[in-house]
């Protein structure tokens, strides 16, 4: 084993050390029945009336408790135990189906979810006539209208308006407003302010109730995680940890928090622990390893931030997967736009991207290849990394949204590339001395993303195009201009390290 995997491999196995503790709260998870949360704990506690059979309660509060978690394959296996235990059990189904929508990733798998609904009946009506109570009937209904007829945006809201009519007519059922929650921010891919809101006050009224509810805590976090409003969200981001530690997205979800505050010493911890949760479970975290990496490089600590571009690479060859290579990309790109291009033996690598329908990490990796040439004064591979990422837009189709993202394309991707390619063709004149042109074409960048809506962690282009714009302004001796450039970079990505120093030497050149 080489020194670099031999890191990576030590590293993985210090994170996978230890495990919290278990929570054993009770939990009502029958009308009529009240037994241990033991099992559950360390997922949370919630208290779910149904009618299923008492022998198959512990594998569905389970499912729903990992749904809750954004933990979707552990959660279709319990719904489908629940399920086998009690074939009369509608709302295992249910759960099921919930598994093959994955709300905030923009994938669902219709198809499947039609598939276990059909376990119930030929027919919508059939199927939500097996719910034993009203309120199951309601919860059947609601998500025959997520996988019935339409365009997905149509039935997105006809779900979310279903659960808005639920959560109203049961106001104590608090997994129903906590699904109601989250449907809300379903509804706005751009994220809209007064949607996440709305989405905010209905999960702030779960808490209010019950301030360890998993649901609730994880969906106020993804409400907040701006620099504006994450403020109010640091306080759920400090308790989900604690209410699910056995959910690794339930660890990794906290930092969405303390990125937007540029809290790294947090967002370390909380991804640490996401990986760690991961690997225990026999599973790869690669998008905390992401935002791991990151963190590391924050606070400059390129060793521990090198071993997860390793422990990547070594995933790749020994095993490729689609999303993987792509995950490889991205975390190659953030080494070499962090470190200014520093030596490694994989991050000047192109990835092999083929049968990927999704591009954009590929793109980003190009477009950071090319600023790391530009660093190492060769103009020409700059040149080749920028004729790859345009014969890579040129190549790519739009495909719609399924039941993985990387195997989708929209247009507002192929516009952030295209956008990769303008800022870097600016970098590249500047370069080659044409100043004006270099600055114009990386304001062109901007611009042409300015109303683009992106989620909130690490930069999704890895370099941001305003810190680039300042680092072009203050080397073309524009002091100013490039301070207000960085300022803005900061008022995104608060403590961003590169930024600030950027903006601390447009203070030190007066």
């Amino acid at each position: 084993m080489n020194r670099s995997l031999s890191a990576a491999v030590t590293l993985f196995w210090a994170l996978s050390a230890g495990q919290a503790g278990a929570a054993t709260d009770p939990v009502h998870q029958h009308p009529l029945e009240q037994q241990s949360q033991s099992v559950h704990g360390a997922l949370g506690v919630i208290h779910f009336e149904n009618s299923g059979a008492r022998r198959a309660q512990p594998a569905f509060v389970r499912g729903l408790l990992l749904l809750h978690s954004f933990e979707y394959p552990a959660a279709r296996r319990e719904f489908q135990k629940a399920f086998e235990l009690d074939p009369s059990f509608a709302m295992a189904v249910w759960g099921e189906a919930l598994t093959y929508n994955h709300t905030l990733w923009n994938e669902q798998d219709t198809a499947a979810a039609r598939a276990a609904l059909a376990k119930l009946g030929s027919t919508p009506e059939e199927q939500t006539s097996k719910g034993k109570t009203a309120r199951e009937r309601e919860y059947l209904r609601s998500v025959e209208l997520l996988y019935g007829p339409g365009k997905k945006v149509e039935r997105d809201a006809a779900y979310s308006a279903a659960l808005g009519d639920l959560a109203k007519r049961y106001p104590n059922d608090l997994d129903a407003r906590s699904l109601y929650a989250l449907s809300l921010l379903g509804l706005s891919p751009k994220r809209d302010i007064r949607t996440y809101m709305r989405a905010a006050a209905e999960a702030e009224a779960v808490y209010d109730i019950d301030r360890h509810h998993p649901g609730a805590l994880h969906y106020l976090i993804h409400a907040y995680d701006d620099p504006v409003h994450a403020p109010l969200g640091l306080r759920a981001a400090r308790l989900y940890a604690k209410v699910a530690p056995a959910a690794s997205h339930a660890q990794h979800m906290t930092s969405h928090i303390f990125f937007a505050l540029g809290l790294w010493d947090d967002a370390i911890a909380a991804n640490e622990a996401s990986v760690r949760v991961a690997a225990e479970q026999g599973e790869h975290a690669y998008h905390s390893l992401l935002w791991l990496e990151y963190a590391y490089l924050q606070e400059n600590k390129r060793a521990q931030a090198e071993a997860l571009v390793h422990s990547l690479t070594h995933d790749v060859v020994t095993g490729p997967t689609m999303e993987n290579r792509l995950r490889a990309s991205y975390i190659r790109a953030t080494w070499l736009v962090e470190t200014r291009g520093a030596p490694d033996p994989d991050a000047m690598q192109v990835v092999d991207s083929t049968g990927i329908t999704s591009i954009g990490y590929f793109a980003v990796h190009d477009f950071a290849r090319g600023l790391a040439a530009i660093g190492a004064q060769n103009k020409d591979a700059a040149r080749t990394a920028l004729a790859q990422l345009r014969a890579r837009i040129d190549s790519a189709h739009v495909v719609p949204a399924g039941e993985n993202w990387y195997s989708a394309l929209s247009e507002n991707d192929l516009s952030q590339a295209r956008a990769l390619g303008t800022a870097l063709e600016g970098a590249i004149d500047f370069a080659d001395g044409q100043h004006a042109s270099g600055i114009a074409k990386v304001r062109e960048a901007i611009s042409a993303t300015a109303l683009m809506e992106f989620e909130y962690g690490p930069p999704w282009s890895a370099k941001p195009f305003d810190e680039l714009l300042g680092e072009l302004l203050l080397a073309d001796g524009q002091r100013v201009e490039a301070a207000a450039a960085f300022q803005r970079v900061l008022a995104m990505y608060p403590n961003r390290r590169l930024s600030m120093e950027g903006l601390a030497a447009t203070r030190a050149a007066h």
